[in-house]
């Protein structure tokens, strides 16, 4: 695809930001369906994962940690790389269309203890920053706690009725279950995109 975007370019440098115009609508198909597959603010997959504190891990944490933006649960970005770009060359395949889940604690509840055959951090965590509730008041603090490894993997994956045995527990299948019509849609857009490249080589041969 990245060949064929730079001949569109040489047809026509602005036809560029129509397409990508034309690919981020294709792109809501599959948006809208992760987003309906993510729990809301107000639903965290696990008690413990409520906000509490200003862990960036929190569910529908309003904290993005340091140098970062805030992302609610249910963030879901629409990226069309510029395949210009160095690190984009590079790659064998650019993508034209990619989506990225805007937030941490979506992303560990989606493919948190999922790494097949790793026996998984034993012990205790690092040492981070939490907010203790003392005297009805919120006071920051140190701690850290003991893990069980897998354990809250598995209630991740019990939780509010997800039962997927794959790598991903809501993205990748909500990402399938749009998959028949985007590549309907992005069939049918390169088609035009096609026939448009030919259209305007045949004129200028």
């Amino acid at each position: 695809m990245d060949e064929v975007l730079k001949v569109i370019r040489d047809i026509d440098s602005k036809w560029i930001g129509a397409i990508r115009k034309d690919f981020r609508k294709i792109g809501k198909i599959a948006q809208k369906e992760v987003v309906n597959a993510i729990p809301g603010k107000g639903s965290p997959p696990l008690s413990g994962m409520k906000q509490v504190h200003f862990g960036r891990l929190a569910w529908g944490t309003n904290y993005g940690g340091a140098g970062t933006k805030p992302r609610p649960a249910k963030s879901v970005l629409i990226q069309t790389p510029n395949t210009r770009k160095k690190k984009y060359r590079e790659l064998e395949k650019a993508p034209v269309l990619r989506l990225q889940i805007g937030s941490p604690a979506t992303v560990l509840l989606d493919m948190g203890g999922r790494v097949f055959g790793s026996k998984g951090r034993k012990g205790l965590t690092p040492v981070y920053d939490y907010m203790y509730t003392i005297g009805g008041q919120k006071v920051p603090g140190k701690r850290q706690h003991r893990v069980v490894p897998f354990v809250f993997a598995k209630g991740f994956s019990q939780a509010r009725g997800i039962r997927s045995r794959n790598a991903s527990r809501i993205v990748y299948p909500a990402v399938e279950r749009a998959m028949p019509r985007v590549t309907r849609e992005m069939s049918d857009t390169i088609s035009t995109i096609n026939t448009r490249i030919n259209q305007e080589l045949l004129r200028k041969s």
